[in-house]
């Protein structure tokens, strides 16, 4: 099972049961990042000096190590279960993105060429790019994408969702 535990803006964090009572001796709130990502946080503080901040999923997945996040399996920053949670590269983090919100095709890994009419798909793997073809039909490009995706990027491929 999980519980909630109320954010500032009037958002929500998903726990776990058994982390519910240790997480709630502090206060949390919405930290907006890039994208309009929210993150569960805490003020943290010595000798009563604010020295900074720690987020809920980093405390969870026991990340102490700077060189490495924690992913949010499903995209869902504020849910904090720890079977949604996974220590990772930035590389791989990179790797589960969801589509930008400025894509205008709505896939990911697939853009509209004015030029030909067509739909260009492609993806980035390891600093390398891979041109997966011109298609007519941009569900063909977003298919084209996620059998690359799956190949390259593993456990961590966020596919598009195909109807």
């Amino acid at each position: 099972m999980a519980k909630e535990i109320q954010l500032t803006q009037g958002k929500v964090a998903i726990v776990d049961d058994e982390d519910y009572e240790y997480l709630n001796q502090w206060k949390w709130y919405a930290n907006e990042w890039k994208r309009g990502k929210h993150y569960a946080v805490r003020n943290v503080r010595k000798n009563k000096k604010y020295i900074g901040y720690e987020s809920m999923h980093r405390l969870l997945s026991n990340n102490n190590d700077k060189k490495l996040v924690t992913d949010h399996i499903n995209g869902n920053t504020l849910d904090n279960r720890k079977s949604n949670l996974r220590i990772c590269s930035i590389s791989e983090n990179c790797k589960n993105r969801i589509v930008q919100k400025n894509n205008k095709t709505g896939f990911k890994g697939v853009r509209y060429i004015k030029d030909s009419n067509k739909y260009r798909a492609e993806i980035f793997n390891n600093g390398r790019h891979y041109s997966l073809g011109f298609f007519i039909d941009p569900i063909d490009a977003a298919k084209a994408y996620n059998a690359a995706a799956l190949k390259y990027h593993g456990e961590f491929a966020n596919l598009n969702k195909i109807d």
